[in-house]
């Protein structure tokens, strides 16, 4: 069944780039960060959601049976194929086809918080963070990938946990 689990990791890769795509030409990730600062969480939304259906799919495909193992197994491939394609595709967009955005994303972020008369701490701790995730250094892809999979790995865990159903028990 790990070919669920790349099917699924593969297939909402495909959904999140159309989405990326659809984001950059209505202007969300380059003149439009205000809707873009929401829009952003689709991704990791859908990821979320996939995972949790990849996880009842293998559940399914078993005779609506699962072990822990099973269930977190598949999210775990799953997780890190998708979070190593998504990290590759937000580099690829960033170096290619929006090469603006951490400075439009910096500029939009300081016009924010200075519109809230925010403290100069907040201010140097919030564009720090900003810079930590999209700086375009190798640093922030990393952050991304590694805060993706903890988020899908939680997420395998909890999911299998719930799911489980041993034979004779269905």
């Amino acid at each position: 069944m790990k070919n669920a689990a790349i099917r699924f990791a593969l297939g909402t890769l495909a959904v999140s780039v159309i989405w990326i795509f659809f984001e950059h030409f209505m202007g969300w990730n380059t003149t439009d960060h205000y809707i873009g600062q929401y829009s952003r969480m689709f991704p990791i939304i859908l990821f979320s959601i996939m995972l949790v259906i990849c996880i009842w799919y293998v559940r399914r495909g078993h005779g609506n049976t699962l072990t822990f193992k099973e269930g977190f197994q598949n999210g775990l491939v799953m997780t890190l194929i998708y979070c190593f394609g998504f990290t590759i595709v937000i580099i690829l967009y960033q170096k290619f086809l929006n090469p603006e955005y951490y400075q439009t994303l910096k500029d939009f972020t300081m016009q924010q918080l200075q519109e809230q008369h925010a403290t100069q701490q907040t201010i140097d701790s919030k564009m720090k963070e900003v810079e930590m995730q999209a700086s375009g250094k190798p640093m922030s892809y990393l952050w991304l990938f590694i805060f993706s999979s903890i988020w899908g790995i939680g997420i395998s865990a909890i999911a299998s946990m719930i799911m489980r159903r041993n034979p004779g028990t269905a």
